[in-house]
């Protein structure tokens, strides 16, 4: 506990010194027991604290969130937890194992302390190393389309510049693309272009055949590009940047990529489900106790897991929530939900809402990698384009299962061909 002063901020007309903290610390449902470091950013935040969201214009209603289940014990494990990833954010390595495993002989029944200070004790043993966990080997996306863009993506991203504009080792593109098969460049940019003529083939052939693409599929549609896009950051980010945090008093982006997949899974979509509920059965709106959230779903994730792990997990939730919305009809967007805000908002101002939380905090993300240094290739920028031509594709077959699947089937094994043709050329690279 030396250097570590315990501070009690208070939430209840709060001084200037107490609003500064609470604004840097307390967002949507924070944990409120955190670690800080003396520049303002956080060490770690206890999973079990009591939660609250930061009491502010639009976050009127809803302050006293969860009480939380942190016993003095749990408090104590990760406390012991915190310290060793303070250890670790100063390269004190050895300081950090001793804190690590002793953190794990005292409470090896605690899974939380366990699975984060294995994690850690690793990357402390390490010295330091984080391995990269998300790459052309191992995928984070599920359906066919998607896994082969990503796969296509990813090698392309793991190509160096310096063939951007080199002779194609493939074969030309069909019609009148074979005069744009070029290079690596054309290759991809064709491979854009395939995904949005597909979009647009999907949107004619459901305009004359069903089924109906309506506002709720539109709106989810701008959310699956957003989504897409956000997932387009992190192509060649290595886990090493997760937890740097290069800018005063502002989260990483372990904390913004875990905040958005909080804020989607359990805070958007138990309140969107319950005033949808509560409208097809005539009743008045009515704010979901946060205790039901924890009840159904657990505690949010923690703070240790891999890049690929989390994008993983956004992935199988992101596309739950699709499903489960797509069937909202047009006039069920009327239905008024209760929430942060004053006075109950209509279901379609609440889904804009959904649509724009990833491309704020993308923006946050993408501040972060240039304060960090990282430095994003041309093929880094390329592999997010065919990121964006997926979710102008799947965009269009929201709320249709199943639709053109032939089409599909045939749109995924050419970008398969060219994920293909990419992987030799970078086999060819790497044995220069």
């Amino acid at each position: 506990m030396e250097y570590t002063l315990p501070v009690r901020v208070v939430t209840t007309d709060p001084d200037r010194a107490s609003t500064d903290i609470i604004n840097n610390h307390i967002f949507i449902w924070s944990p409120t027991v955190q670690l800080l470091a003396p520049d303002q950013t956080r060490y770690h935040e206890w999973n079990g604290a009591p939660r609250r969201t930061r009491l502010s214009v639009g976050y009127q209603t809803v302050f006293h969130d969860t009480a939380g289940h942190l016993t003095p014990e749990s408090f104590k494990a990760q406390l012991l937890v915190g310290r060793g990833k303070a250890a670790l954010r100063k390269k004190k390595y050895g300081e950090a194992i001793r804190l690590f495993d002793e953190a794990l002989a005292r409470h090896p029944h605690d899974r939380v302390t366990v699975e984060e200070a294995e994690r850690w004790r690793k990357v402390a043993g390490d010295s330091g190393t984080i391995d990269t966990s998300w790459d052309m080997r191992r995928q984070v996306t599920t359906s066919p389309l998607a896994a082969a863009v990503e796969r296509f993506a990813q090698t392309v991203a793991a190509l160096p510049d310096s063939v951007l504009m080199q002779d194609w080792i493939g074969k030309p593109g069909p019609g009148d693309w074979q005069w744009y098969s070029d290079c690596l460049r054309e290759v991809v940019l064709q491979a854009y272009q395939e995904l949005c003529d597909f979009a647009v083939i999907a949107e004619r052939e459901r305009a004359k055949h069903g089924p109906e693409f309506n506002d709720t599929h539109r709106l989810l549609g701008q959310h699956r590009f957003a989504y897409r896009e956000f997932q387009s950051l992190f192509v060649g980010v290595p886990d090493a940047l997760l937890d740097k945090t290069p800018l005063r008093s502002e989260r990483s982006i372990r904390e913004n990529l875990a905040h958005v997949i909080m804020a989607e899974w359990w805070a958007y979509r138990p309140q969107i489900l319950h005033a949808l509920d509560r409208g097809r059965q005539g009743l008045s709106p009515e704010v979901v106790p946060a205790t039901d959230t924890v009840a159904e779903h657990g505690e949010p994730l923690g703070s240790h897991e891999s890049l690929h792990e989390l994008l993983a997990l956004y992935e199988r939730l992101h596309l739950r929530n699709t499903q489960d919305y797509s069937d909202i009809t047009e006039k069920e967007l009327g239905i008024r939900s209760a929430w942060w805000e004053l006075g109950p908002v209509e279901l379609r101002f609440r889904l804009k809402r959904y649509i724009w939380h990833p491309r704020d905090h993308a923006v946050s993300i993408d501040k972060i990698l240039d304060a960090s240094g990282h430095r994003h290739t041309a093929n880094h920028r390329f592999a997010s384009r065919l990121f964006a031509g997926l979710g102008t594709a799947e965009a269009a077959l929201i709320g249709a299962d199943g639709f053109m699947s032939d089409r599909v089937d045939a749109l995924t094994a050419t970008i398969n061909e060219r994920a293909d043709e990419a992987a030799r050329l970078l086999s060819q690279v790497a044995a220069v």
